[in-house]
């Protein structure tokens, strides 16, 4: 190891000697250090590279490494090890521990028990990274949130504090403009850094200056002009920028690690980096802009540009003539050196030294070339430059962008985030079409945003949902990740092979010209270019600079370009010119699309030589209009990687001796032809096998295959070392296979009947569903209803045929507590309307000659208002549930709630109800007002206008009531939209709670509050009925009322009172009837304040979608779908494929006990040739879903498609074969 380590040292040291003599060295790929021996999950370049058994079974470091979200409970350790085993289970290389931010100003980290870096804290992250190491995986940190400027942060509290590391901003000069031999007068400011007097022709300031410094007296500059001509004395200063950090300072990288990364490995056992993994700056910010100072700036602008940075330094606020793009540029090039190599490049080296993954998700994720000044300069020191790419969806020019950081740089892998916001209904089938396209564009390290420690009774979440081992399907994801893990370790190896560079346009940027402009192009470009079937990379100046050209192409670090482009850049480094100009002249392709570059950090604009290195390097027919007009000059100007009659998406990775393509939309036995030539197969990521694949002939530039998968699949085409299988050639290899294929398949269909069975996976032991925790695993319960209140003759509403379609639809805990009336434009006659002792909501209201009708408001005493707890977070739920239940107006976005606005049918709103009692009762009304140190909403506040009790106003609301015995008729008319609250307590019960249930109004757990009673008094019967799933035997429930229940008509017994049983198990779905008499002041499904929990055996099912089969609407989980099927000798003794049709969201196939396979994305087919026999078999699926269906009763706007089940259509193909 101290061998090892000497040698890294001396790599780093040789390093920093190479950039004294040479600037670009200090960046060349070339000195990049070899990681630690010990290091994983870092590919490798040999030429002799054999690539097939790490395909076959990945060494370490190449699985996913999700997001670990440190939020929402207090850490224990116990549940943090027993995430990490699940995690383990599955292969999961690694994680990164998160912390999310609240949404007040300056978002600060939400508060964390422990809080971060405490002593409690450091103990549980030794723990956790010690069982890291323990089971080869690793752990780290993201800076997100944690490193942010605004609000007291940890960052703050380490460095952004210390006014001596505060970032220098420079400030647009004091100026004075005067004439021959008058005297300038200009306060000195605080900060002063220079004061400089400039020529004045023609308006601009013309390059040069005279120091005027030592003219300062008494906090003033008198400077007297020479006789002849016009100056302008311009004063400098840098303030001070407060919780920023200057990334010029010197020394301040290694203060960043010795503060902030050394302490993960100090806390570790042994002080030792082992266990330590996968760092992270998520949304970095650091500085404070483009326009920065530092002490020692000057001096170093001098030594590395050679002229004093004073003579120019007013470009950055004005024209100063042709030389202003030059300085511009110079300064630009300055600062980003000193940020490198005072910031990034030490914290690199950290990470590089000890064999760790360094990944970043910038704000601009490369889409904005200027962020940090220069995002290629800035992002090319992380081993694993990244980005996100949100909601199931995959991106190109992130992924390009990144991907060629890392190629031209040789840095190990290309981190994906993904895919934050996707919801709950987030399936295998949508991760693995977006990540292989987001593999297919350059990624290679897999992260899954979302793994939460904690969900909190679901009401915990950011930006979700979290893939882990929440969701249903979990049990199959390894197959998903193994997948992932077998592309990571191939497309990380090697190198990357293409022919187009397009140059990434920082320059214009730098230049104060067209920066914008330039990005639109380069991206449009990109984008035609890969829809085109070209790959490509984005070049930097850099890299430019250090290319060498041999053999009419331009080869830097590992890539090898036939053809550059430049995306209408107005500015460029004078060394990427003058080697595209080299380049043009031996034969490359050079092109200009749009315009064409007129200055450079040469000698800026207006510069002859410039024009005609730009003349002869452009030739004019390589001078393009628009983006479009690319691809075709490219693709006839040389052979493609592959060429097909409709364009292919393709990778080529050199690795070792062989030619690695992953291919997407080559349709099946369509045929592609490929730039490579030798023996060629297909490699599987599922299984990790290799197969032939028919090569249909050889061309000069390559080989044509007949490409076996589906389109939107990706296929790895392999070309190694050898002769290819020629089609005539491998009639008799593949006889058998096209004999098979001259025989008909026969299908079988699966129609009719499955046996069904439930398999729940919602494990609460932590709470993670629901809180408090009743049950450790939440299996299928009924939460929707259909409900009516009794009326007439009732018998027929038990029966299993009565159509209750007309029924209104509620939720479990929901009931009315109000009759509403309104919008109205002006007041009702609310006199006749306090003296209702009951609502006949058919009779109409007449309100400035117009009818209008009462309306029920209902709401939960726990969660108020269905659909909305009120104010949240970003990015989701975060455990609040508010007191303000009512809401009136119209509904419409605000931050991270709802907010009720004005309708245009009016303002005024009256709310009737009655307080029913038993006893006379002396009460006192809470009510919503805007209240100092009150958290306001969105909404304004709902104050009542006017109260009437049993038809008498209340003129003082705050004062005491009086109740009667029985119902008491409540009016309260409101005259404005908004949020808020109105609520009855007894005075002789004003006790606090003794305990608070967990997401609950405060009125919940009050028992001085007294419960609205719509019905005045009365309790008539209501009816609910639901669809309960195959198998149904019992249920059990809470109920505040009498329960009767029918099943399919028949009458349920209750030997317990809360658990009811069928005389026997139903085996279809059957219609649950319940008729309850319900609680006074209870009403609606709050009569069920919990879930009805559902006891269910195997049963009989067709084929389809469970989220519309009653009840199972809020499954999640698993279910077996069982069926025997009969099948010849014949049938058995060729080819046998189950084709499942569709599937949400994953599918385990089981044929006579053996497993066959397991699916999570299409095709939904399964070879079951194996595991089939003559006779009866017995065919067995077991089906998983989402979590969409869970937050189905969840307030979440993330909730997601609830589609669930085997969709079918289900059939079984069978392909019989003949002795040839």
């Amino acid at each position: 190891m101290k061998c090892v380590l000497a040698t890294l040292l001396l790599a780093l040291l040789t390093a920093f000697a190479a950039h004294a003599a040479n600037p670009l060295a200090f960046s060349d790929p070339a000195h990049t250090p070899l990681p630690p021996a010990h290091a994983i999950g870092f590919p490798l370049r040999d030429a002799n590279l054999d690539a097939l058994p790490g395909f076959k079974n990945p060494p370490p470091g190449y699985g996913q490494v999700p997001f670990w979200w440190w939020t929402g409970d207090p850490l224990d350790e116990e549940r943090l090890i027993w995430q990490l085993d699940e995690l383990h289970k599955k292969g999961i290389s690694g994680v990164q521990v998160n912390y999310a931010h609240e949404d007040s100003p300056g978002w600060p980290t939400y508060a964390a028990e422990p809080p971060i870096f405490s002593d409690a804290w450091w103990r549980i992250w030794g723990r956790v990274a010690d069982e890291c190491r323990k089971r080869g995986m690793g752990i780290g940190l993201s800076t997100y949130t944690l490193d942010w400027p605004q609000g007291n942060n940890l960052f703050r509290q380490l460095f952004y504090s210390k006014p001596e590391l505060n970032a220098l901003k420079l400030q647009p000069p004091s100026r004075q403009r005067l004439k021959g031999g008058q005297t300038a007068s200009v306060a000195v400011p605080p900060n002063l850094i220079a004061a400089r007097a400039y020529r004045v022709e023609g308006s601009r300031l013309q390059r040069g200056s005279v120091d005027v410094m030592p003219f300062v007296r008494d906090g003033v500059v008198r400077w007297t002009a020479p006789a002849e001509g016009e100056w302008e004395v311009c004063v400098f200063r840098a303030e001070p920028q407060p919780n920023t950090i200057n990334p010029l300072l010197a020394g301040v990288g290694e203060t960043v690690v010795r503060d902030f990364y050394q302490r993960f490995q100090d806390a570790t056992p042994n002080r030792s980096h082992e266990g330590l993994n996968y760092f992270f700056n998520d949304e970095l910010h650091i500085g404070a802009g483009t326009q920065v100072w530092n002490a020692d700036f000057a001096a170093e602008f001098r030594k590395r540009k050679g002229y004093d940075v004073f003579e120019v330094l007013p470009a950055l606020w004005g024209d100063m003539g042709p030389v202003t793009p030059k300085a511009r540029m110079d300064f630009a090039d300055v600062r980003m050196a000193l940020m490198e190599e005072r910031y990034f490049q030490p914290v690199y080296r950290w990470h590089a030294s000890r064999g760790l993954i360094f990944a970043c998700d910038s704000g601009g994720r490369g889409l904005r070339p200027d962020e940090f000044g220069d995002y290629f300069r800035a992002t090319r020191w992380y081993s694993a430059p990244g980005h996100d790419t949100p909601g199931g969806r995959a991106d190109l020019i992130k992924g390009k962008v990144s991907s060629s950081i890392a190629s031209l740089y040789r840095r190990p892998r290309v981190w994906l985030e993904g895919y934050h916001s996707l919801g709950w209904g987030a399936t295998p089938e949508r991760l693995m079409q977006a990540t292989r396209e987001n593999f297919l564009y350059g990624c290679t390290l897999l992260n899954l945003h979302g793994l939460y420690y904690t969900t909190h009774g679901s009401f915990w979440e950011w930006a979700p949902p979290c893939y882990h081992f929440r969701m249903p399907y979990w049990e199959h994801m390894g197959v998903f990740l193994k997948y992932f893990d077998r592309l990571s370790y191939l497309l990380s190896q090697g190198t990357f092979v293409c022919d187009v560079a397009v140059v990434y346009p920082v320059a214009p940027f730098e230049a104060g010209l067209d920066g914008k402009k330039a990005t639109q192009v380069a991206f449009d470009t990109a984008r035609a270019l890969m829809a085109a079937g070209v790959n490509f990379e984005f070049v930097d100046a850099d890299s430019l600079a250090r290319a060498k050209v041999r053999a009419g192409r331009l080869e830097v670090a590992d890539s090898s370009y036939r053809a550059l482009i430049f995306p209408a850049m107005e500015a460029v480094r004078w060394p990427s010119l003058e080697k595209a100009g080299v380049f043009a002249k031996a034969g490359g392709l050079v092109l200009g699309v749009g315009t064409l570059p007129f200055a450079s950090d040469r000698a800026g604009r207006d510069d002859k030589e410039l024009d005609a290195v730009v003349a002869a390097t452009f030739a004019a027919k390589n001078r393009l209009a628009t983006p479009a007009d690319v691809p075709a000059v490219i693709l006839g100007a040389f052979t493609p990687d592959t060429r097909t009659d409709k364009p292919v998406r393709s990778l080529h990775r050199k690795i070792g001796p062989r030619h690695v393509y992953m291919v997407m939309d080559a349709p099946k036995n369509s045929t592609v032809e490929f730039r490579a030539k030798g023996r060629v197969e297909l490699w599987d990521p599922w299984t990790g096998a290799t197969r032939p694949l028919r090569a249909l002939g050889e061309t000069v530039t390559g080989t044509k295959v007949e490409m076996p998968l589906e389109d939107y699949e990706a296929q790895i085409v392999v070309f190694s070392p050898g002769e290819p299988l020629l089609a005539d050639e491998s009639k008799i290899q593949s006889r058998v296979r096209e004999t098979c294929e001259a025989n008909p398949k026969s299908k079988i269909e699966l129609d009719g009947d499955w046996e069904f069975e439930l398999k729940p996976t919602m494990d609460n032991r932590y709470g993670d569903f629901r809180l408090p925790v009743t049950e450790k695993m939440i299996g299928p319960e009924a939460r929707i209803f259909r409900h009516a209140i009794e009326s007439g003759n009732a018998a027929a509403w038990r029966a299993a045929d009565f159509d209750d379609s007309r029924w209104k639809r509620v939720t479990h805990g929901y009931g009315q507590q109000f009759w509403l009336l309104g919008p109205l434009p002006t007041e009702a006659p609310e006199a006749d309307l306090a003296k209702l002792t009951r609502v006949n909501p058919q009779e109409s209201v007449i309100v400035a000659g117009k009818p209008y009708r009462w309306r029920p408001y209902s709401f939960s005493w726990r969660q108020g208002l269905e659909g909305d707890p009120g104010h949240q977070g970003w990015h989701g739920l975060k455990e609040n549930v508010t007191d303000h239940f009512l809401c009136l107006g119209k509904p419409g976005k605000a931050l991270n709630e709802i907010k009720y606005e004005s309708e245009p049918a009016g303002n005024r709103y009256y709310l009737w109800t009655s307080a029913t009692v038993a006893n006379k009762t002396r009460a006192h009304i809470v009510a919503s007002a805007r209240r100092d140190g009150e958290k306001p909403h969105a909404s304004e506040v709902l104050t009542p206008a006017s109260v009437f009790l049993n038809g008498t106003r209340i003129e003082n609301v705050e004062g005491a009531v009086s109740l009667r015995p029985g119902a008491n008729p409540l009016l309260i008319r409101y005259d404005r939209a908004g949020r808020g609250y109105f609520v009855l307590k007894r005075d002789e019960a004003a006790v606090k709670p003794s305990k608070r249930t967990p997401l609950a109004m405060s009125w919940f757990d009050d028992e001085s509050v007294i419960r609205f009673d719509v019905h005045a008094g009365t309790r008539p019967a209501e009816w609910f009925r639901f669809t309960a799933p195959p198998g149904f035997r019992a249920m059990t429930l809470t109920a505040k009322g009498k329960v009767e229940a029918w099943a399919d008509g028949q009458p349920m017994h209750a030997p317990s009172g809360s658990r009811f049983e069928a005389s026997s198990s139903l085996p279809r779905a059957a219609i649950v009837a319940l008729r309850v008499v319900p609680e006074t002041g209870v009403s609606g499904a709050a009569v069920f304040p919990e879930p009805i929990r559902l006891e269910c055996e195997r049963g009989l099912t067709t084929l389809g979608d469970w989220s519309k089969a009653g009840a199972l609407e809020c499954y999640s989980g698993g279910a077996w779908y069982r069926k025997t099927v009969t099948l010849t000798s014949e049938q058995v003794r060729g080819e046998v494929t189950l084709d499942l049709g569709k599937v949400v969201a994953s599918a385990e196939v089981r044929v006579n006990g053996q497993l066959a396979g397991i699916r999570v994305a299409p095709p939904w087919r399964v070879d079951i040739s194996k595991q089939v026999k003559p006779g009866e078999n017995r065919i067995e699926v077991l089906v998983f879903n989402t979590l969409a269906n869970h937050y189905v009763t969840i307030p979440t706007r993330y909730r997601g498609d609830p589609s669930s089940g085997l969709l079918g259509p289900a059939t079984i193909l069978t392909t019989v074969r003949t002795t040839p």
